[in-house]
């Protein structure tokens, strides 16, 4: 009994940070260090403690997403275009029922997948070459440029604005790009403040200023019901999406917001005019690719995620080292990793419904009352990147940025994709350049 303990601790502590919007998974991660020494003894218990951990925290980043507008994480900025006009409509509930259905089903059937065929995928990512890798990253950005509706021309202004910040940082030949001479931007600028200056700052504003009302708010286990059935008329939409999630989450070098706006695409491509299908779609890439992103991190130790990134860590200190020999003949170590993922899902999708009609009703609430509380965990969990004073300056400036995006009606979650997959395309493309051999010069 005591791995179920340790499953609902980590689903507690996880659907804590998910709710809290732009923390996710990594802020969730990299404040919970504290609680190793609890795992010395049995570092199978601590498999199990973080991996439902990420995985309540990837399902909990919807609350935020669809009832303020503001991504939980990074991943779930495709769920804020159709989520959020939803909500304002007054089917918050129908919304977030359908979104928790599409992100645990998928996550379940997918992320069983996943962990089953783990130890047979080393053979069958190297298929995939850096030339298709550079492609599919691309193939994403044109997925959220022209998908949403908006400017094509103001869209592209955002590619252009997210390669501008993504370009902040050092580069392969150790030099200062942008940093003007500080340190703290050597590493880039962390996606987690990018992400709250750019949403949630001009949505917070938006609640001071403006003080929108919804009509009509449709709060009740109808709703719940209502989105169930939603799911069940859009299922081929959320497989479709847990499919590419489960697909794009493996390959080394692929960021996993890729899936979540190639699965939006395809959700769009279908049903153009339908909202619902916009919030099953990319939820059902949601868990999916998660799950997915353990299988470069396990098995090659190369993360493809930030989140990815801290549990190599949080494992090695676990005695558990990622991409080696060991680890791959290591049963008990695999069959912990799914167990954790899988019952995390479910625990959390079942917390998540059971809370989707008392929890809506925030939305009833004043909303200077509630902002005021959301700014302040915005700016604790920006402050937990390096806690300096260089984390609250770096918000305020991606908060003006969000601000003037917000007025002018640029795309940003087409400058939120190119920041993040900037870095990647760079990479990709050096790479492709000297595999091919070719001769850009003029």
């Amino acid at each position: 009994m005591i791995e179920l303990f340790v499953i609902f601790c980590g689903v507690t502590y996880g659907l804590l940070f998910g709710i809290i919007p732009t923390a996710g998974p990594t802020t969730a991660l990299l404040t919970s260090f504290i609680f190793l020494p609890y795992f010395y003894n049995d570092p199978y218990l601590g498999v199990l403690f973080y991996t439902a951990l990420v995985a309540a925290c990837t399902t909990g980043d919807t609350w935020s997403s669809i009832l303020l507008g503001i991504p939980g994480s990074s991943s779930s900025a495709a769920t804020v275009v159709d989520g959020y006009p939803i909500a304002r409509s007054g089917r918050a509930t129908l919304a977030l029922s359908s979104a928790f259905t599409s992100s645990t089903l998928c996550g379940i059937l997918f992320g069983s997948l996943v962990f089953f065929f783990m130890p047979y995928y080393a053979k069958l990512l190297l298929v995939f070459g850096v030339l298709e890798l550079l492609l599919l990253n691309i193939f994403a950005l044109l997925c959220v440029v022209f998908l949403i509706k908006e400017n094509k021309l103001l869209g592209l202004l955002g590619v252009a604005i997210g390669f501008l910040f993504g370009y902040v940082g050092i580069d392969e030949n150790n030099a200062q790009r942008l940093t003007f001479g500080y340190t703290y931007f050597s590493s880039g600028i962390p996606i987690s403040i990018f992400v709250s200056g750019l949403f949630a700052i001009p949505e917070l504003v938006n609640l001071f200023v403006n003080k929108p009302k919804v009509e009509n708010l449709n709060a009740n286990l109808k709703h719940v019901i209502l989105g169930l059935k939603s799911w069940y008329k859009y299922k081929k939409v959320a497989l479709t999406g847990g499919a590419i999630g489960s697909f794009v989450g493996a390959l080394p070098g692929v960021h996993g917001i890729v899936a979540d706006w190639l699965s939006y695409g395809r959700a769009k491509r279908e049903h153009p005019h339908s909202r619902i299908a916009g919030v099953v779609g990319p939820e059902g890439a949601n868990n999916a690719v998660h799950a997915a992103s353990f299988v470069p991190t396990v098995v090659f130790g190369i993360p493809g995620t930030p989140f990815a990134a801290v549990i190599l860590s949080l494992f090695f200190m676990l005695h558990f080292e990622l991409g080696s020999i060991d680890i791959q003949y290591d049963d008990k170590f695999f069959d912990t990793l799914a167990i954790g993922y899988i019952g995390g899902t479910l625990l959390v999708g079942l917390l998540c419904l059971i809370l989707s009609v008392p929890i809506t009703w925030i939305l009833k609430v004043p909303p200077r009352i509630y902002a005021v509380v959301i700014l302040i965990l915005i700016c604790w969990s920006c402050y937990q990147v390096t806690n300096t004073k260089f984390d609250i300056i770096t918000l305020v400036i991606c908060s003006a940025l969000g601000i003037i995006a917000k007025t002018f009606s640029i795309n940003r979650p087409a400058i939120l994709l190119a920041f993040i997959l900037f870095p990647k395309i760079e990479a990709l493309s050096y790479q492709t350049i000297g595999i091919y051999n070719i001769n850009i010069s003029f």
